[in-house]
């Protein structure tokens, strides 16, 4: 047995590689290749969805989060994610931020009052906000067309 662990980013790339350069040349079904290309678009994303610029951009909607809390004067019932926190525990802290917000929404509509319905409208743009910095990250070179040419020019079996 190796006690040796690969760092994920490399883990990752390799596995990409493989599927490259190993597995899609000597595919002929279409539909084979077609699903090759996306594992190994796929699994070249992976280190972004879970590196520093991912947790950091979690820990940034968190706070986000917790100041609507503040700015509305609801105490914020989550805890802070541990000093160095991963992108797991970040966004399982997100997910219960989110919760909490979820939650202020329907006691707010259950009142009837001018600030409850203030409330609810903060909140909203709150959440269409946050899907809207959600979705920022992914806008550019994601359709399929674009990912395939990337893949292509980039890789060492599409030269």
């Amino acid at each position: 047995m190796i006690d040796q662990t690969i760092p994920f980013p490399e883990m990752v790339r390799g596995l990409a590689r493989c599927v490259r350069e190993w597995i899609l040349p000597h595919l002929q079904d279409p539909m084979a290749r077609t699903q090759a290309e996306t594992l190994a678009t796929l699994l070249d994303g992976l280190p972004e969805a879970y590196g520093s610029a991912a947790a950091t951009a979690v820990a940034r909607e968190n706070e986000s989060a917790r100041a609507v809390l503040r700015e509305i004067g609801v105490p914020c019932a989550v805890p802070v994610a541990k000093p160095t926190p991963d992108v797991v525990a970040l966004m399982a802290e997100n997910a219960a931020l989110k919760e909490q917000l979820q939650a202020v929404v329907a006691a707010s509509r259950a009142t009837q009052d001018e600030a409850s319905r203030a409330r609810v409208r903060r909140l909203q743009s709150y959440f269409a906000d946050s899907l809207r910095r959600e979705l920022a990250g992914v806008g550019a070179g994601t359709d399929f067309a674009s990912l395939s040419q990337r893949d292509v020019t980039d890789s060492p079996a599409g030269s």
